[in-house]
């Protein structure tokens, strides 16, 4: 579990490390806390259940947990193809009282690498150099676009070292599960990403927003 941790939060500070300003070094921790505090200095937008969701994820892989085979309808695809990220990721403690002690909801990120032509995307061309990173939050019915969803998405192209952040939002018609995008101009070459921080659910009620752990990709554009 240790080694899958510091695996987790090592992929994510390659990318949180060219993005954001350097700070200055934490003391090491254990287990939960060390992932709490590595998130912080990379000034992810988290709560004190990111952590917590953290162990949820690498808990549903060392135990072997099937990926979601799930692709979003508002996605209209008429030309390229979908790249899924390395693991589906999951937010803790944020589902309504029905789902028992799997209160938890996976979260889905894919991209679609130009050149590709995605109908539902305001503007459907997705040029060569660009990337539309999108994530499905299960189990969260419809997001709206009035909603603060503190989604955000980190990218660094490794093979110019061009890198950059940016927020995910509602682009393409709202569906029955949450899903929010962004179209990145990350330039060709192999560009890694990172998928960090909440969605809310407008049906929730009052239920907390669901802090998803960071979630890693490598895209060949």
């Amino acid at each position: 579990m240790h080694k899958r941790i510091a695996g987790l939060m090592a992929s994510v500070g390659v990318v949180m490390a060219v993005t954001v300003p350097a700070q200055a070094n934490a003391q090491p921790l254990g287990d939960v806390a060390a992932v709490s505090a590595a998130l912080q200095s990379a000034a992810m937008p988290i709560s004190t259940r990111t952590a917590a969701s953290v162990a949820t994820t690498l808990s549903r892989i060392a135990g072997g947990a099937p990926r979601y085979n799930y692709f979003p309808r508002s996605v209209h695809l008429v030309e390229g193809q979908a790249q899924p990220f390395l693991y589906d990721t999951a937010a803790a403690d944020c589902l309504p009282s029905g789902f028992g002690s799997d209160n938890y909801s996976v979260g889905i990120a894919q991209a679609i690498a130009g050149p590709a032509v995605d109908e539902s995307l305001p503007v459907p061309i997705i040029a060569p150099g660009q990337v539309n990173v999108f994530f499905s939050a299960m189990n969260t019915a419809m997001s709206s676009p009035r909603q603060a969803d503190l989604l955000e998405v980190a990218w660094v192209n490794l093979s110019t070292m061009a890198s950059g952040r940016a927020p995910l939002h509602q682009q393409r018609p709202a569906d029955y599960i949450v899903t929010l995008s962004n179209t990145l101009d990350t330039g060709r070459g192999t560009v890694v990403f990172v998928v960090f921080g909440s969605v809310l659910d407008n049906t929730s009620n009052g239920l907390p927003p669901c802090d998803f752990a960071p979630v890693v990709g490598v895209v060949q554009t």
